[in-house]
């Protein structure tokens, strides 16, 4: 790869450094590989203007995702936002999915919405709405940590253990999927508060950050608490609104960002249509030779399912250790199942050459699920809450069948287009299905807005680490002047500070050096400590 800084600015050992930690993600993230090949001096203000937004006109009406999602906000944000994000996707029908959903804390997620904002913005200056479509089916203890919040700027300034985790839901959920779990209530936000205190008092949380934390606790979370949201999955869609505003020194925020569950626009999408025969995800799944052919063509594709090892599920002993190991990371086919205690569990169409399929699955405790493999059951299922989409269910109901533009990270700008790629291979085999194969392959899928970030915080004197929201509220927002350095800074400036976060994602264990996390901080210092925001 082309070396990240010239040895003119800065001098060799630290270029080497640099290039080499860049050399590595490239290896594993040919999207950010692209980028910044092709737009690494490009600045964030240039980008953000010529940035290409993914709109295309897919083989079924955006008319039933705008009602939707009116409908899904109506109950959460009232009759006006959610007035103004279905104006907004009408005119720019276009959505953030790089992140998970839950309240977010995560520095690369924060402000890749950030960016997304901008975006949005320099297209359509009338824009009112940042709508964030973010899967929910992630477990709660997972790299972002919607468990609870992150701080990044800690009180003994060790690279090593950044961000500080505060956890809010006990330990025994952490395993829980944020899409299944209830509220956080007020016993929760209780002990958060009392363990933030004792954390001051031991020296182990900055008391200014001490301050800001019991502030969002005791306003913004018990604000939603006695609003009684009947899952952490809508109460998050309301804090990340209230925090967002808390990050902007000027009372006039530019945005009203809109978080939405991926899973739960899905399942209604897929609700109307499983009851159209003409809808192109029922004849993706009801179709038999269609069907068969997308199972076969999308096995082991990233995201998808390994169809021996979901058939080995049902046969062998889900809870010895060493076969949950052989057998995970899965996928599953089309839908999870939704076992005791809201655990997700894998499922396989089994029973076509019969004529009666089934979805089947068996969980980790050896209960089985099963459901009949029809429309009916389905809808059925979904409604009540017994069943979840898959990622391709998800994709292919939102952005392949309807053509709304889905920008995401490192990952989904690799798998939707081996998605997309699969459902054309297998309608272009019948030739009643040209016209939709048409139309489905010229949706725009692999659009990347992720591993970039503009604030970082000081950890001691030679070290730069990501910002999150509570380093950025800490310091009164983001103000003017900020943004305009952020629109001078470039593309590869922007990965460059969001490296402390992009190497734990998609670096395997391994191949990290012992020292990335001294290494990388203290590039950022060198590299970027005069042209960046800091808070």
């Amino acid at each position: 790869m082309k070396s990240f800084f010239s040895s003119k600015e800065h001098d060799n050992s630290l270029q080497a450094t640099i290039n080499a930690y860049f050399d590595l993600v490239c290896k594993h993230s040919s999207i950010i590989q692209k980028t910044i090949a092709e737009h690494g001096e490009t600045p964030i203000a240039e980008y953000i203007a010529n940035y290409h937004l993914p709109i295309g006109n897919g083989y079924q009406k955006k008319d039933d995702f705008f009602e939707v999602v009116y409908d899904y906000l109506l109950p959460i944000h009232g009759e006006s936002i959610a007035r103004r994000t279905v104006t907004d996707l009408s005119g720019t029908p276009v959505v953030l999915t790089a992140n998970h959903h839950g309240v977010d804390f995560f520095a690369q997620s924060v402000q890749g919405t950030f960016l997304f904002s901008l975006i949005l913005s320099s297209a359509n200056p009338a824009q009112s709405t940042i709508p964030v479509i973010a899967c929910a089916n992630v477990p709660l203890n997972n790299l972002t940590f919607p468990r609870g919040m992150l701080l990044y700027h800690t009180a003994k300034n060790d690279c090593a253990v950044m961000p500080q985790k505060i956890p809010i839901f006990s330990d025994k959920f952490k395993t829980s999927y944020v899409s299944l779990i209830g509220p956080i209530d007020k016993d929760q936000i209780k002990r958060t508060v009392t363990r933030i205190g004792k954390l001051v008092t031991q020296g182990d949380l900055l008391p200014e950050y001490g301050d800001v934390l019991h502030d969002i606790l005791e306003t913004d979370y018990s604000q939603t608490v006695s609003q009684g949201w009947q899952s952490y999955s809508e109460q998050s869609v309301v804090l990340n609104h209230r925090l967002w505003n808390r990050m902007f020194a000027t009372s006039d925020v530019p945005m009203d960002l809109i978080y939405m569950d991926l899973e739960a626009i899905a399942s209604r999408l897929l609700i109307k249509d499983l009851a159209d025969a003409s809808s192109l995800i029922y004849k993706l799944m009801f179709d038999p030779d269609i069907a068969q052919n997308l199972i076969s063509n999308l096995d082991c594709a990233p995201a998808c399912w390994q169809g021996k090892k979901l058939h080995r599920r049902l046969i062998e002993d889900c809870s010895n250790n060493d076969v949950k190991r052989a057998l995970g990371n899965c996928g599953t086919h089309f839908f999870w199942g939704v076992g005791l205690k809201n655990k997700l569990v894998p499922m396989v169409i089994e029973g076509r050459a019969s004529g009666q399929p089934q979805l089947k699955g068996k969980d980790e405790r050896g209960n089985v699920y099963t459901l009949a493999f029809d429309p009916l059951s389905i809808i059925d299922a979904l409604k009540d809450g017994h069943l979840l989409p898959s990622l391709f269910t998800c994709y292919t109901s939102i952005s392949i069948a309807r053509g709304i533009g889905c920008i995401g990270g490192y990952y989904q700008s690799e798998y939707l287009p081996c998605m997309q790629q699969a459902v054309v291979k297998v309608l272009n085999k019948h030739a009643s299905m040209k016209k939709i194969c048409n139309q489905t392959e010229n949706i725009p899928t692999g659009c990347y807005l992720s591993g970039m970030q503009t604030v970082m915080t000081k950890a001691g004197e030679n070290n730069l680490i990501p910002a999150g929201p509570i380093e950025i509220i800490g310091r009164g927002g983001l103000n003017n002047e900020d943004f305009s350095k952020i629109k001078r800074l470039t593309i590869k400036e922007a990965h460059l500070s969001s490296l402390f976060e992009t190497i734990p994602d998609i670096i395997p264990f391994p191949e990290r050096n012992s020292t990335w996390h001294q290494d990388i901080p203290m590039c950022c210092n060198a590299l970027l400590e005069d042209k960046i925001p800091l808070v």
